[in-house]
């Protein structure tokens, strides 16, 4: 049963919100959302050495945005805004989407665009595949990003984390460029400093 956001987070505007897709498509879930952004590594939603965190319906994850001051942010990570307080949208900085229109169902905003107007979109896939067209056409506030294909033989179980991570180093870069996307966007909007 998931908990309504209000029960573990105060109301206060210091917590930005970060929704992620709840598709089952979708290369970042709940299980490796934290290892991607916090570690700076991808690994498939459904990997075995993910299995501890599988069941989370809400994650924090804190973060410095050097050009919003030395306090760290601590972001607020869920997969649905059914728990939401008209106010907790006002805190959402970023969206991460799959191209499925669906996935706005229970949005403050349902139609893509008009979501984009207020909050950043994120779309991460595979490199090598090519960008969903609805992805495109939802205009400038999605920026895209890929990660390269996870090979089994080279990143898997059998592989310890720090050859795994010293593989797979190219997820670090990707990873600085999302959350370079979302500190511009957050100073963007001004009311972010601190």
């Amino acid at each position: 049963m998931s908990k309504p956001l209000s029960s573990t987070v105060s109301s206060k505007r210091s917590d930005p919100i970060i929704l992620l897709s709840p598709s089952a498509s979708s290369l970042l879930r709940m299980s490796n959302i934290k290892t991607f952004l916090d570690t700076g590594l991808f690994v498939p939603p459904d990997h075995p050495t993910l299995s501890t965190q599988t069941t989370a319906n809400l994650l924090h994850i804190t973060r410095t945005m050097p050009s919003l001051g030395e306090k760290p942010f601590r972001f607020i990570l869920v997969d649905s805004p059914e728990h939401f307080k008209p106010d907790y949208w006002s805190r959402v900085v970023a969206v991460f989407t799959t191209g499925q229109i669906w996935q706005f169902r229970g949005y403050k905003w349902r139609e893509p665009q008009e979501l984009f107007g207020h909050v950043l979109g994120v779309y991460v896939g595979e490199k090598g595949l090519p960008i969903p067209t609805e992805v495109k056409g939802w205009g400038s506030g999605v920026k895209s990003f890929a990660v390269e294909r996870w090979d089994e033989r080279a990143h898997g179980t059998n592989v310890e984390q720090e050859t795994r991570m010293s593989r797979r180093w190219r997820d670090r870069e990707i990873v600085e460029e999302v959350w370079r996307s979302i500190e511009g966007y957050m100073r963007g909007r001004g009311e972010w400093k601190r």
